[in-house]
């Protein structure tokens, strides 16, 4: 497909034609993550207790004097140029603090960062003895899990470096430490996380997730999967050169049963393909599509998601990254995926159908005569949250845009279909909404199922048979409602369908043409016989949200 057409397909969308049919992921994915805290945390702090560790230490109550008390311990054996008789005196000081730290509520960063022991705590990662140091990465971890500003203490005071060093010792344990600092630096925001990968790269992690899998250690493989995927998230992107040699490591880990390390690693796929389309085809024809339908079949909702986030991102490549994914059965997935429970992976089942719906007439007839999708479609209309019915609206909208195109056999076939299935009366009814971009979409495609209705009664010498369904849906009130719509655009739609199929009796009221004020308009009588030409007000901005 030649360039400028593969960036038609996938700009954002901003009306019903041939630019938007296919969507990218500009809109719809920042609602569609704005829970993202839910979905795949960015940060952990490390709560666990060590085995030879009552685990009802002092955690539970970290006071402000526990913490002093400990650190001007700390400063003394620094001040005394930090001697090597004092080393299990030190260790055991630090481990206090690391308990302290590890309170699962109201953990003492501030505490901690107010009387100097960060720096402390960063000089110790450099220490001889991996005990100390573990110890030491672990205060660091901790920190590190806190707000942004607590966070840059810790980037600021020079622990990334360190951090990294770390991940050649030979004692595993800290090495897990070390990866988990730096996965909580990383995850705070894409500045840390570009430093990390600057200082690092991927090629420390890959080493040790393949020693952790060949010798199935599987909490430090689930810590530093959770790290890999860290790496890839946030935006702008990696460059694509320093996160691709990922790929075939992924593609190994999904191959695990385990449901946390293969959620990070569905979460790091997603992350990976939510991009350019050098991006998606990294994914696409790495041979990930088939074990994505395999998990996103046979786990539960937290594997699920980040798979189908993933196979949607898929379908908003080429043509034939998209076919990959019909290839390995999607279509035949994604009617029971419409019945989840969590109505965000409802909506992104739709917002999938509906790049399958902008793709070539093949991808289009596959669609429409997969088992179930379009009456499951039309269920989601009707009886869906706001957010979903969306989406579903906008599949159907894309399949009639292709009758609109190319008023062939077949998409005239498509239309019937949905008319068939009842899709009128919710296109109908959900006119109402106060979603003027989607009130244009639904006009249009409205107008698009009567002009085919126009057609087939003209073939077959009959009236409109689309006519009936649309008046006992009421949409003849809903358009004339629309006459005084404030927005130009839902405006002229609702007059230019009244007037193409419901005669001169319907012929737009002149006295509800809109009279222009100063900075908007009211609807009254004009002093002429036609419609002034005014500048309409503008729509209220669309909110944005952070996923």
């Amino acid at each position: 497909m030649p360039a400028a057409n593969e960036q038609q397909r996938r700009s954002v969308k901003a009306g019903l034609d041939y630019d938007t049919a296919r969507r990218q992921r500009s809109e719809s994915k920042i609602e569609l993550r704005k829970a993202k805290k839910d979905d795949a945390l960015q940060k952990r702090r490390n709560l666990t207790t060590l085995p030879d560790e009552p685990a009802n230490e002092p955690q539970a109550s970290a006071k402000s004097c526990d913490v002093q008390n400990l650190a001007q311990q700390l400063h003394a054996f620094f001040q005394s140029g930090a001697p090597e008789g004092h080393q299990e005196t030190v260790i055991e000081t630090v481990r206090q603090l690391r308990k302290l730290l590890s309170a699962e509520r109201h953990a003492p960063i501030d505490d901690c960062i107010n009387v100097g022991l960060v720096p402390l705590f960063i000089q110790l990662l450099s220490h001889s003895s991996d005990t100390m140091a573990f110890e030491a990465a672990w205060c660091v971890t901790n920190i590190a899990s806190g707000s942004e500003k607590q966070c840059a203490k810790i980037v600021d005071g020079g622990a990334v470096r360190p951090l990294i060093a770390l991940l050649k010792r030979n004692s595993l344990e800290v090495k897990e430490q070390a990866i988990w600092a730096l996965g909580n630096i990383a995850g705070d925001c894409v500045k840390n996380r570009d430093l990390v990968i600057a200082e690092c790269g991927i090629f420390p992690l890959l080493e040790i997730i393949a020693f952790c899998g060949k010798n199935q250690n599987l909490q430090p493989l689930r810590n530093a999967t959770w790290v890999l995927s860290n790496l890839m998230r946030g935006k702008p992107k990696p460059s694509h050169e320093l996160i691709a040699p990922a790929m075939p490591t992924l593609l190994s880990l999904l191959s695990i049963d385990d449901t946390e390390l293969l959620t990070d690693t569905c979460w790091a796929l997603s992350y990976l393909s939510d991009g350019d389309n050098e991006s998606i085809d990294l994914v696409a024809h790495s041979g990930a599509v088939p074990l994505l339908m395999q998990r996103l079949q046979s786990s539960g909702e937290e594997v699920a998601t980040p798979a189908l986030r993933t196979l949607c991102n898929i379908l908003t490549g080429h043509d034939n990254a998209t076919q990959t994914a019909l290839d390995h059965g999607l279509l035949n997935v994604l009617p029971s995926v419409m019945q989840a429970t969590k109505s965000r992976i409802r909506k992104e089942a739709c917002w999938a159908l509906s790049n399958v719906a902008a793709g070539t007439p093949a991808q289009v007839d596959a669609l429409m005569s997969a088992p179930k999708l379009v009456e499951m479609l039309i269920d989601r209309m009707v009886n869906d949250e706001f957010d979903v019915k969306k989406e579903a609206a906008w599949t159907v909208a894309n399949v009639l845009h292709a009758y609109k195109a190319d008023a062939s056999t077949a998409n005239a076939a498509h239309v019937q279909a949905f008319v068939n299935a009842g899709a009128m009366a919710p296109l109908v009814s959900m006119l109402d909404v106060s979603d003027t971009q989607l009130q244009i979409l639904l006009l249009d495609a409205i107008h698009t199922m009567l002009n085919a209705g126009e057609k087939m009664g003209t073939y077959k010498g009959c009236s409109n048979p689309y006519l009936i369904p649309f008046d006992e849906a009421g949409g003849i009130d809903k358009l004339e409602a629309l006459q005084e719509h404030n927005n130009k655009g839902v405006y002229e739609k609702a007059v230019e369908i009244l007037e193409a199929f419901f005669g001169e009796d319907n012929d737009e009221d002149e006295n509800l043409a809109p009279n222009a004020g100063a900075h908007s308009f009211v609807f009254g009588l004009q002093q002429s016989g036609h419609r002034v030409n005014a500048p309409f007000a503008a729509d209220p901005p669309t909110p944005q949200f952070a996923f």
